[in-house]
């Protein structure tokens, strides 16, 4: 008798799920080849997952899978996620703080007497370059959110000539 490679991927059935198979096979549904994992959440936020499974579908929009439910207990994934993090340095461990309390009081007025600086308005003489952009579409836009041609020329320009988000942006 030959032996099975351990990397090969290949499924032993009972005789039972190779009859449901078969009739699966004889209702026409399709089966859908390229899916790694499947996946369910129940009502108390367990998590089932099922790796390599077998789907198939029907023309109605029904699944039917095929495979070694297990439970997926995604706090556990989390915690070790973290604790590895911890363990290479890419984050503070719980209760460490990155910066003391005056610190971040330091940070915060530094904040409030530097506001950011706000974009630049434009005013109604100033040019913007209205290559590219429909003279119609420019008037179109200027006329619906009742700004100056210049304006709806640079919502255009920013938005790659999409009247209805440069309409839209203008009208915040």
């Amino acid at each position: 008798m030959t032996t099975i490679p351990e990397e090969a991927n290949v499924s032993i059935l009972n005789k039972n799920e190779r009859k449901a198979k078969d009739l699966i096979i004889k209702l026409g549904l399709k089966p859908l080849p390229g899916i790694s994992r499947v996946t369910f959440r129940k009502k108390d936020n367990q998590i089932i997952a099922i790796d390599r499974p077998e789907v198939y579908r029907s023309a109605g929009g029904n699944y039917v899978v095929f495979g070694e439910p297990k439970v997926d207990n995604f706090t556990q994934k989390l915690a070790a996620a973290q604790q590895q993090a911890q363990a290479t340095g890419a984050m503070p461990a719980a209760g460490e703080a990155s910066k003391d309390p005056q610190d971040i009081h330091k940070d915060i007025q530094a904040a409030a007497a530097n506001p950011p600086e706000e974009e630049k308005e434009l005013g109604e003489d100033e040019e913007v370059d209205a290559t590219g952009i429909s003279p119609d579409d420019i008037e179109l836009v200027a006329e619906q959110a009742n700004v100056p041609k210049n304006k709806a020329t640079k919502a255009l320009r920013d938005h790659n000539n999409d009247i209805v988000n440069a309409i839209m942006s203008l009208s915040k």
